[in-house]
C-alpha cells in the first residue's frame, strides 16, 4: 500500500525523487515566470558570443579571403571570451549569463562548458581554413594545431585520472563533469587523434 499524499509535505516517500521537483507540494503544478514579447517579432542580432556565433566557421560557409573569417578567428583565439586550454568554452566568459545556473539548482549546460562535439566541428572548420590559400590559412592552422591539443589533452587526462569519458568538460579545469561514462559525442576524440573530419 502507498503512503497517501500529505497536504503541504510533498509526495508519498514511495514516490520517485526527481532532480527538478515536479509539483508544488499542494498538488499544484510548478511554474515559471513566463517573458511575453514587447511587439511583432523583429530580425536581429542576439548580443551573445559562443558556439552559435561561430558556425559560419564550424560548417565553413564563410570564403577564405572573408574579413568575418579573421574577425571570428580573433573572437575564437582570444581568452577572455572563448579560447581555454582546454577547448573552446561555450560561452563568452565575457557574457552575463555565463556560468549562470540554466535554472536554480541546475547547473549551467551550456554557458561555459566545454563540448566535444562543437570542438571537433570548430577543428573541422578550422582545418579546412588551413588549406585554403587565403589571409588566414596560417593562422587557422595555429589554431587548429593548438586547439586540437587542448582537446585531446583534456578528454585523455580526465580518461587516465578517472577511466571515464564525459559529456562536458569543464572550461577552467578540464575536469570531465556531468554524465559519465559517456562514449557519445565525446568519442569524436578519436577521428580529432586521427584527424578524419
Amino acid at each position: 500500500p502507498r503512503e497517501p499524499p500529505r497536504p503541504g509535505r510533498g509526495c508519498p516517500a514511495a514516490h520517485p525523487k526527481f532532480l527538478f521537483p515536479l509539483g508544488d507540494g499542494k498538488g499544484g503544478l510548478l511554474t515559471r515566470q513566463a517573458f511575453k514579447a514587447r511587439g511583432p517579432p523583429r530580425e536581429g542580432f542576439v548580443a551573445r558570443l559562443g558556439y552559435a556565433s561561430l558556425f559560419p566557421l564550424l560548417l565553413r560557409l564563410l570564403p577564405a579571403d572573408s574579413p568575418r573569417l579573421g574577425r571570428l578567428l580573433d573572437r575564437l583565439a582570444d581568452p577572455a571570451l572563448l579560447w581555454t586550454d582546454h577547448g573552446l568554452r561555450s560561452l563568452s566568459a565575457q557574457d552575463p549569463f555565463y556560468m549562470r545556473d540554466n535554472a536554480p539548482g541546475d547547473a549551467p549546460y551550456w554557458r561555459g562548458p566545454v563540448w566535444i562535439n562543437i570542438n571537433y566541428l570548430a577543428l573541422w572548420g578550422l582545418r579546412h581554413y588551413a588549406q585554403q590559400p587565403g589571409p588566414h590559412a596560417e593562422r587557422a592552422a595555429l589554431l587548429y594545431a593548438q586547439l586540437r591539443t587542448n582537446v585531446v589533452r583534456a578528454v585523455h587526462g580526465e580518461y587516465q585520472r578517472t577511466g571515464f569519458m564525459y559529456e562536458q568538460y569543464n572550461q577552467d579545469t578540464g575536469r570531465g563533469q556531468r554524465t559519465h561514462p559517456f562514449n557519445g559525442w565525446t568519442a569524436l576524440v578519436a577521428l580529432i587523434i586521427a584527424e578524419i573530419f
